[in-house]
């Protein structure tokens, strides 16, 4: 399918609601809701589905955002289980995943759906953290000098993540260093479990594994060291910079911005800075230095003989 709100938590709280805990009327709606969900995800054409999951990520963002702030009320004046005893409120809390170390849990869940991809060229995925949008992973074992390096599992990782939190802000990534060379072998597509509880209202559809189209972009001649370049791949602005014989793709805009960065942005060692804003960034992962915010978006990239290709992502929200 063309749209997908890829990947999003199905996870259920740790000590699930009965039905009979809720009144009547809110248990028919939760299963109903169940209902709903799958009508739309058999019957409904791509259009319609598309429509429904940005409506459903939207409410998603107003609400998590109001029930987060009260949670955090609730633990301030010591009232949080005083107030989760009401069944519909702990309905509401076990949706959005508001118990401790519930955002963790969501990314973990949201990850599933590219871990095949990842294990399958030697990486390692662990979600340490993630807190108001922020999510830190280790990336480990990745390979250097194949389609499958850091910066392409990076990426993959990134979308998941973007397609499948919709508060989702900017990731952190701890690195181990990566390896020269493994043999690639495929994983066996690992699914996660569906426990029993309730669903996610955006979760409309089982997670698809991510895959990666390769388009030429440039031959590596044209990217000297200390250099900036841009181009488009399939529609999308790429910056490619070349630094001390390495290679980094991202995309060509300032983050929050459409403003392109190919106009005029410039090296300082390995800092990039913005040719509108000022704004630094670290070449070496897209990590903003001056300021706290959203860095680079990563793009894969490779080089294959002479030539340069950037891996365009396939299988999330189109």
């Amino acid at each position: 399918m063309a749209r997908r709100a890829e990947a999003v938590a199905d996870l259920a709280p740790a000590a699930p609601l009965a039905a009979d805990a809720l009144p009547a009327a809110v248990a028919d709606a939760v299963e109903r809701l169940t209902e709903l969900v799958a009508t739309v995800e058999s019957d409904a054409d791509e259009r319609v589905q598309g429509l429904l999951v940005d409506l459903l990520r939207a409410v998603d963002i107003v609400h998590r955002a109001g029930l987060r702030r009260l949670d955090a009320v609730l633990r301030e004046a010591d009232l949080r289980e005083r107030v989760l005893i009401n069944p519909e409120v702990r309905l509401l809390f076990d949706l959005y995943d508001l118990g401790d170390d519930g955002d963790r849990l969501r990314a973990e869940a949201v990850l599933e759906a590219a871990r095949p991809y990842i294990e399958s060229h030697g990486g390692q995925l662990a979600v340490l953290d993630a807190v108001g949008g922020v999510v830190t992973v280790r990336l480990a074992g990745a390979c250097a000098g194949c389609v499958g390096s850091t910066a392409t599992l990076r990426h993959v990782i990134e979308q998941a993540l973007r397609d499948g939190l919709p508060d989702f802000e900017r990731m952190e990534v701890e690195i181990v260093p990566e390896r020269p060379g493994h043999v690639h072998v495929r994983s066996p597509s690992a699914q996660p479990a569906s426990p029993p509880g309730l669903i996610q209202i955006d979760n409309l559809r089982r997670p698809e594994r991510p895959t990666l189209d390769w388009r030429s972009a440039m031959p590596v001649a044209e990217v000297l060291p200390g250099t900036v370049r841009g181009v488009a791949v399939e529609g999308l602005g790429v910056l490619v910079v070349g630094l001390d014989g390495d290679f980094y793709a991202y995309r060509d805009v300032c983050p929050g911005t459409p403003l392109p960065l190919a106009s005029g942005a410039r090296l300082e060692g390995s800092t990039l800075i913005c040719p509108w804003h000022g704004c630094r960034f670290d070449i070496r992962g897209g990590r903003r230095l001056d300021a706290e915010g959203s860095g680079l978006g990563v793009m894969p990239i490779a080089v294959v003989g002479a030539e340069i290709r950037i891996g365009v992502l396939r299988g999330g929200r189109s």
